[in-house]
């Protein structure tokens, strides 16, 4: 799975993009990355499969096609925040993730 971690330190916000096979793996990794003395995790998300669809405010929006909810674009790839609240919950009743 690909995950997008951002990072919150004295000297501002950083991310870390990468492969891991849960969500505790990939936060691990990416407060492992950054060197810094005081560092919170503030986002993370998945990498996931989107489609557009029509919000009467803002036009054609693109949305994660498991979950329904608005994703962001990164560096060509789009992430899902909401999907890892599911990740975490499954993986909190220690359940592995279906790859």
């Amino acid at each position: 799975m690909k995950f997008l971690v951002f990072i919150s330190t004295q000297s501002g916000e950083q991310h870390w993009k990468g492969q891991a096979d849960s969500l505790h793996q990939a936060e691990e990794k990416a407060l492992t990355s950054i060197d810094a003395h005081s560092k919170t995790i503030s986002d993370t998300s998945i990498c996931c499969q989107w489609h557009w669809q029509y919000n009467p405010e803002l036009g054609d929006t693109e949305h994660c096609n498991t979950c329904g909810n608005p994703v962001y674009w990164v560096d060509e790839e789009y992430y899902c925040s909401y999907c890892v609240e599911v990740l975490r919950r499954v993986e909190a009743d220690g359940q592995l993730y279906s790859r």
